[in-house]
């Protein structure tokens, strides 16, 4: 007789029951905003600071009826992460330092789109 270990409680009138594994994957998407600098700073801050606390991950997290069903195993797969630019942040006006607000129709990199003026005089850039 090939015995299998499993986490469930076996009772007298189990008896002639099969015993079937059910898994089930799941896809979690943890979206995240974060303000920094640049995206290694918000990878960095998020790293830090962000995502799933992974220790949460347990079998608290499954319904079990401890007669029927017991949780054996629980798995957490971390493929890619994605750093994607939402906007930046600007005051709305000179007046109030705090009243800010996220302008999304900035570019990630704004001094790359912006002209830069040439002072002919001088021959360099202003």
């Amino acid at each position: 007789m090939n015995k299998e270990t499993m986490p469930l409680s076996l009772f007298s009138d189990d008896e002639g029951k099969k015993i079937f594994k059910v898994k089930q994957y799941y896809t979690l998407t943890v979206e995240q905003y974060v303000k920094a600098k640049n995206r290694d700073e918000a990878f960095d801050i998020w790293l830090d600071n962000g995502g799933v606390i992974n220790d949460k991950i347990n079998r608290s997290l499954t319904q079990e009826s401890f007669n029927e069903c017991e949780t054996s195993f629980i798995d957490v797969d971390t493929p890619d992460v994605k750093v994607e630019y939402v906007g930046t942040i600007y005051p709305i006006s000179k007046d109030d330092p705090y009243d800010l607000e996220c302008d999304t129709s900035v570019p990630e990199n704004e001094s790359e789109n912006k002209v830069v003026p040439f002072n002919k005089t001088f021959g360099r850039h202003v």
